[in-house]
């Protein structure tokens, strides 16, 4: 192999462990510390498994507390605040916090978050907008959030810390919700009736790890927009940072909303109604060869270079020995949102670290050399093992009655959306068809939301970082609609997505609704009645 990873030995090792775990299909029962109900301060001081200490208990009656240098969590009702640390390895060093609502205020439920991107900091807030630690405890929830075993300020935190790698891709999000489950128990003298997971991109990728490799962790989860197969979506992400690094083939930030148009222009009436959304990509043909001239100074078109690279774009990357496809584009009508895309990038640039920090844990590793060949399978066989959550067999969740909701917007600009239906079709066939997959896991696919959040269309329904969903009912808030599934057995068939007049945590304002359909369906207007109202719409083939 031209390029070496260091720390093979522990990677070998920690891989053994991921096998053992799996082999077992459950995790360790947490070892409880008695303490009289309701008493935070007692909880300082405790010791649980995986190494687990906590280091500080205390009760917050302020309404407020500043959670970082600039910023203050507000509006919280009374709680225990409990901070602890797990070092389920002599390198570990995973942060956690569990925040217990009053006794009197739980809903004796436990929620947990997900941690984004690279980690390195809890999801304490999401100013004002929904799933994170603060909404959650509102909501009367015990919730709780890891730095995953690192802080963000420390770029390259993986070099020469195979097992601080380990935490981050599988292991830290597992052991904080073993403790969790725990401090929860202890506190209130009984545990959770039921765990549930709420989380979005890597968020997304850690749920599935848990529902994958331990399904005793949650009763249900919510998957979003899941970057559950890291190594090949980043390789995506070098392949389109190459594609546009080509003579003459970088596309400005300003022709990016042109795309947009074009391809919406193209496609936007397949659902029946012109409304700026493309409600199923998949089914869009826009040829970016329209967009074709000869003048790299006219920003109405593109030059044959940029129209080159728009088309691989949308393709995704290719192996150069097969031809096979190694992972999607992005879709058709989600350019406007690609202004990071489309900035020069380097091995520390955002995603990309994948590659330098964690695969190959080097910060001058050279993007422009990457060969989506032989380096994929690398990725593949090492790092590939701990943190890509692809696995089809969910035997030991389906068997606990583990219910999953997964959702992803077409318009995502950092995370090729095309692959949660690939995934998804991959569990059909594995599971016995699509009855018996929706019976478990089920898949909405959403037009116009951008990543996790966000977007032109009605993208609010209660995931990470949304606007609060108008109405917190089964038909609006899918974290209901899930604890529905749960227990009572009353599972989605489609929820109603909600735009706002603009993006802002406050606005409370609807401009229309859409109904946000279970996959295979995708809405289509009916022809009469209210186009801003989602009974207008209908979920079809």
């Amino acid at each position: 192999m031209r390029l070496k990873f260091a720390g093979c030995i522990a990677i070998a090792a920690t891989l053994a462990s991921v096998a053992g775990v799996v082999a077992q299909g459950r995790a360790p029962k947490p070892t409880l510390a008695v303490v009289s109900p309701g008493d935070c301060v007692a909880l300082a001081g405790r010791t649980f498994e995986n190494g687990t200490s906590i280091i500080d208990a205390s009760l917050i009656t302020s309404g407020s507390i500043p959670i970082s240098e600039t910023a203050i969590a507000r509006n919280l009702p009374p709680f225990c605040r409990v901070q602890g640390i797990s070092r389920p390895s002599a390198d570990s060093d995973i942060r956690f916090e569990v925040w217990l609502p009053q006794p009197s205020a739980w809903n004796r439920k436990f929620m947990s978050t997900g941690e984004g991107g690279f980690a390195g900091q809890l999801n304490y807030q999401r100013n004002g907008n929904d799933a994170a630690m603060d909404e959650q405890l509102r909501r009367g929830y015990a919730t709780a959030s890891t730095d995953t075993g690192h802080r963000s300020s420390d770029q390259w935190w993986a070099i020469g810390h195979p097992e601080k790698a380990a935490d981050y891709l599988y292991r830290a999000k597992h052991v904080t919700t073993v403790a969790a489950k725990a401090i929860i128990a202890t506190y209130y003298g009984q545990p959770p009736a039921h765990s549930y997971f709420n989380s979005c991109s890597n968020g997304g990728r850690q749920g599935l790890i848990e529902a994958q490799r331990y399904p005793d962790d949650f009763d249900g989860l919510i998957i979003g927009a899941p970057w559950n197969f890291q190594s090949h979506s980043n390789a995506g992400f070098v392949w389109d940072a190459q594609v546009l690094a080509a003579p003459g083939a970088a596309i400005p930030a300003e022709k990016l909303p042109m795309i947009t148009a074009a391809a919406v222009a193209a496609c936007d009436t397949h659902d029946g109604l012109a409304d700026g959304v493309i409600a199923d990509p998949t089914r869009c043909t826009f040829d970016p060869k329209m967009l074709t001239c000869t003048s790299a100074n006219d920003s109405r078109c593109l030059t044959p270079p940029q129209v080159s690279a728009l088309q691989k774009i949308y393709d995704g990357p290719k192996n150069p020995r097969t031809g096979e496809s190694i992972f999607p584009g992005f879709a058709r009508g989600s350019e406007t949102g690609w202004t990071g895309m489309v900035r020069p990038t380097t091995a520390a640039s955002g995603l990309l670290v994948y590659f330098s920090n964690i695969v190959y844990r080097n910060p001058t590793w050279d993007l422009r050399s990457f060969n989506f060949d032989s380096d994929l399978a690398h990725a593949d066989q090492t790092i590939g093992q701990l943190g890509n959550a692809t696995s089809t067999d969910y035997a030991a969740a389906i068997r606990r009655g583990v219910k999953i909701i997964q959702y992803h917007g077409w318009n995502d600009q950092t995370l090729q959306p095309d692959y949660s239906p690939q995934y998804y079709e991959q569990l059909v066939a594995a599971n016995g068809g699509l009855e018996q997959t929706q019976a478990f896991y089920r898949l909405f696919m959403v037009p116009g939301l951008a990543h996790c959040s966000g977007g032109i269309g009605a993208s609010n329904f209660g995931g990470v970082g949304q606007q609060l969903p108008p109405v917190r009912d089964a038909a609006h808030d899918l974290q209901i609609a899930l604890e529905q599934w749960v227990e009572r057995g009353s599972a989605p068939a489609q929820f109603i997505g909600t735009k706002f007049t603009d993006n802002e945590p406050t606005t409370r304002t609807v401009q229309y609704t859409r109904p946000v359909c279970l996959y295979p369906t995708v809405p289509r207007y009916k022809g009469t009645g209210n186009p801003n109202d989602a009974a207008s719409f209908a979920c079809v083939r």
